[in-house]
């Protein structure tokens, strides 16, 4: 017996692949198919019923006014064009002068407030008594 392999002997032929590469890759591509087609009516089925959302455009106007001589720095600084350096302020001229304002004109004496931040604030500002002991926030109808 010899180790060496009888040259006359053929190897025995390779196995062949149960699908051959052409196929595979039409199974992949068919695969793929169901895949989306499944995705597909998922996401149409999930859309099945629902109503459209209906977008609601803010308040024209303000729907709230601020009492100046009662609220803090922190509830005036929410008034949109004021943020927290002009709200201290308002509060620290507030107090200097007693804590009050007998008007919104009145404000212009701060610092950093003119005649056009004013017309913008003023739709969000009030006056109110200062001993009344209410809050410092009134809601405004939406128009």
């Amino acid at each position: 017996m010899s180790l060496m392999a009888d040259p006359s002997e053929t190897p025995p032929p390779e196995p062949s692949p149960l699908v051959a590469r052409a196929e595979q890759v039409v199974l992949v591509v068919l695969a793929l198919a169901v895949v989306a087609g499944v995705a597909w009516r998922a996401a149409d089925y999930w859309r099945i019923g629902a109503e459209p959302i209906e977008v609601v455009p803010p308040p024209e106007g303000p729907t709230f006014r601020v009492n100046v001589n009662q609220a803090d720095w922190v509830t005036l600084s929410l008034i949109p064009g004021v943020g927290e350096k002009l709200a201290k302020r308002i509060v620290e001229v507030r107090q200097e002068r007693g804590g009050k304002f007998e008007s919104l004109d009145d404000l212009k004496v701060v610092p950093g407030i003119g005649d056009k931040i004013l017309e913008k604030l003023r739709p969000y500002l009030s006056l109110g008594d200062p001993n009344a002991g209410d809050e410092p926030v009134e809601m405004v109808d939406a128009p």
